[in-house]
């Protein structure tokens, strides 16, 4: 695809240091990424260098969730730095656009652009982005798109999502422990991880049982306690009920990719990019050899999103996005 002439200019005398001769004329490229649990910013220069990577935690103290303004407030306050560079933003899962955009502006940052689109493409920005991709994203929830051979993106059917299950998230890793430990009396649950489903939580036992619905929703639970449980799937991946849970989404992952080659007629099989914070190599390594040998081809997106996002658009700029992407431009 083309690139744009204002994001790929030259540095001139461009230095490491906010201040240094040349760097009050340089436009530089922020990329976000924020999903349920936290939002990852990137700042690099036109050249692809680092300036800052940065972590915004959305749940402090665990019961606690930041609103969107006080995110939108340290996204803020880690760019004043760079206050006296036109800024072009990248990113996904920004509410309200217009607004978070004027707020940035009214903090003194001299934002010229604002591209917010799907966390998928963060992910497919961290491969090569071949075409005839599709890309699963998988955090505390997922996501899933399509990337034609011209890299336009095509978004799943509404049957797909109602009719696959689900198994490769954080919620669902959080939900299958938290229902096998609810059962553990009548089960073969570890000790030690049964222990361990307890300290990742922050609660008692007692308290738990309290925190989880019949249903188990895990309305009554803050995510910033069931966030650490996926961790334990990696750590007891070897035990027959974990592999088994994966060996199931596995089978969901093929049926996705089959339906979607289905519905969209594909002359050739899409390469398969798996992205997100649950796949752990441990993970990525059993979900693949079984995939591969169904004739999958699959390949793992591995860095920081937030940086696969401005890597995707500015090498995608003119590329079509799903219709709830969004623009703004002055």
């Amino acid at each position: 695809m083309g690139s744009d002439p204002e994001w790929d200019q030259p540095l001139a005398e461009a230095s490491a240091a906010p201040g240094a001769r040349g760097w009050s004329k340089t436009h530089l490229n922020v990329g976000l990424d924020e999903g349920l649990s936290k939002t990852n910013l990137i700042v690099v220069e036109v050249d692809g260098s680092v300036l800052l990577e940065a972590r915004i935690d959305h749940f402090e103290p665990p019961e606690q969730q930041l609103t969107d303004e006080q995110v939108t407030q340290q996204i803020a306050r880690h760019l004043l730095a760079f206050r006296s560079h036109p800024l072009h933003l990248f990113g996904s899962h920004i509410e309200e656009t217009r607004e978070f955009f004027t707020r940035l502006r009214a903090a003194g940052l001299d934002v010229r652009s604002l591209d917010i689109f799907n966390d998928t493409h963060g992910h497919y920005g961290l491969t090569s982005m071949p075409g005839n991709a599709i890309t699963v994203g998988c955090g505390s929830y997922w996501n899933a798109m399509y990337y034609t051979p011209g890299n336009h993106v095509h978004c799943f059917a509404g049957d797909i999502w109602q009719e696959v299950p689900w198994s490769f998230s954080g919620f669902a890793f959080a939900h299958f422990l938290l229902a096998w430990w609810q059962e553990e009396e009548h089960t073969d649950m570890p000790s030690a991880l049964k222990e361990e489903i307890v300290a990742c939580t922050g609660l008692s036992p007692h308290l738990l049982r309290l925190r989880i619905d019949p249903a188990l929703s895990l309305d009554a639970l803050s995510p910033a306690r069931w966030f650490p449980l996926g961790a334990l799937v990696t750590r007891f991946i070897h035990e027959e009920r974990v592999s088994t849970f994966l060996s199931e989404g596995v089978n969901q992952l093929a049926s996705l990719y089959t339906r979607f080659c289905t519905q969209r007629s594909l002359l050739s099989s899409p390469v398969l990019v798996l992205g997100g914070s649950i796949w752990s190599t441990p993970i990525f390594e059993h979900t693949q050899k079984q995939l591969e040998a169904r004739g999958i081809p699959v390949v793992r997106s591995q860095g920081n999103p937030a940086l696969g996002a401005i890597q995707f658009r500015r090498a995608n700029p003119t590329a079509q996005l799903e219709p709830w992407a969004s623009q703004i431009r002055i």
